[in-house]
């Protein structure tokens, strides 16, 4: 589970930092900051899991531009804790010369309950044995993760388990116009916005039966007459089709993904990516507005499915929403406030809460600008 970010230099956070529980909404106005925070823990684990480059990583226009505070270096912190309530924690500084447009790590480590595991400076690294004695000392890239380059083995099986937990914090944020309804390859994960699904979706039907299966009997319940998805051979393709009950009787009836309604597609999105990624695994899910393109009936029962999904050991959900009824739903117990003031500050955040002798609904209240009976 994350429970806990610092982060500083990175479009809006200055020394910015906050804490975690299982599930959590993420609300406050456009601008404040929350789409920012997923995108710093995209970007950590492009770094670390996928071996992504420190230039397109964490690239100089990522910093912090014309406030006071904001420094030439960026600075993240991560801690990850594991279902014995162990803390990793992960730190990351980026340095940049402007002058010749370069950028380097010039400092990462990698502790557990602060005993090291991992540590670099400029370019020279020092690994440690799962029981905290020093290892090797070796060089390092500085344009890329010196954690995400060891190796899996007998003697580092913890840093091997943060990597593998951070490779499961899954960003989602469902663009139905772009999913293409053509698959001429088959990818392991899907894209954030889910335009690659239905090469997705062909790696599932390969790979994971379990999957399509809960999949198929849920989405049968939440669309209204909705049977099955298919792949259908497409010259060197294949195109993604909607089976639906007939008229009265009548054979089912394919409709090409891209004729099925943005609400439909979105659905059948968010139902795949959670027994796809977030249901059976350790996983932390990020959904940006998952309300989009839905109505409160049809997202509730999805919500439903997350919010008791993460009470299961190592699930966490984050959630982005500005539904009054998700807000509602969820702030009281779950919600942070994410908020710049004059929309051009530094991020600041706190908890959300109400009166509960108010006659007002959270939704309103922050709608009124009050937040605890206290106008901010």
């Amino acid at each position: 589970m994350i429970r806990r970010i610092y982060v500083h230099n990175f479009k809006s956070f200055i020394n910015f930092e906050v804490r975690f529980g299982d599930f959590q909404l993420l609300a406050g106005p456009n601008g404040g900051g929350k789409s920012a925070l997923f995108d710093v823990l995209g970007r950590l684990k492009a770094l670390v899991c996928q071996q992504e480059r420190i230039h397109s990583a964490f690239p100089p226009d990522n910093r912090t531009r014309g406030m006071t505070g904001a420094e030439g270096s960026i600075r993240v912190e991560l801690d990850l804790e594991d279902p014995g309530k162990n803390v990793f924690q992960y730190s990351l500084e980026v340095e940049y010369e402007d002058s010749l447009s370069l950028q380097r790590i010039s400092a990462e480590k990698l502790t557990l309950n602060q005993m090291p595991l991992f540590e670099s400076s400029l370019g020279e690294a020092q690994l440690y044995k799962d029981n905290g004695e020093p290892g090797p000392n070796f060089p390092v890239d500085w344009s890329q993760s010196g954690v995400g380059f060891i190796m899996p083995s007998n003697v580092n099986t913890k840093m091997t388990w943060f990597k593998n937990r951070l490779s499961r914090i899954w960003m989602l944020r469902i663009v139905p116009d772009l999913i293409a309804e053509e698959s001429r390859r088959e990818v392991v994960w899907p894209s954030p916005n889910l335009a690659d699904f239905a090469d997705w979706y062909r790696f599932l039907v390969q790979s994971r039966p379990d999957v399509i299966y809960d999949l198929t009997e849920t989405l049968r319940s939440r669309i209204d007459g909705f049977r099955s998805l298919r792949l259908k051979d497409a010259g060197e393709g294949k195109l993604l089709f909607a089976s639906f009950e007939g008229d009265k009787g009548a054979k089912p009836v394919d409709i090409s993904f891209q004729q099925l309604s943005e609400g439909q597609k979105a659905l059948i999105g968010l139902y795949s990516t959670f027994y796809g990624l977030f249901a059976e695994e350790s996983a932390t899910l990020c959904v940006d507005e998952p309300e989009n393109f839905l109505a409160l009936p049809e997202i509730q029962p999805w919500l439903d499915s997350v919010y008791e999904a993460s009470e299961d050991q190592d699930k966490q959900v984050f959630l982005i929403s500005h539904h009054p009824r998700i807000i509602n739903f969820l702030a009281a117990e779950t919600g942070i406030w994410f908020e710049r003031e004059n929309g051009t500050g530094p991020t600041r955040t706190f908890s959300i809460q109400a009166d509960p002798k108010s006659p007002l609904s959270i939704d309103q209240l922050i709608e009124r600008g009050w937040i605890d009976g206290i106008q901010r």
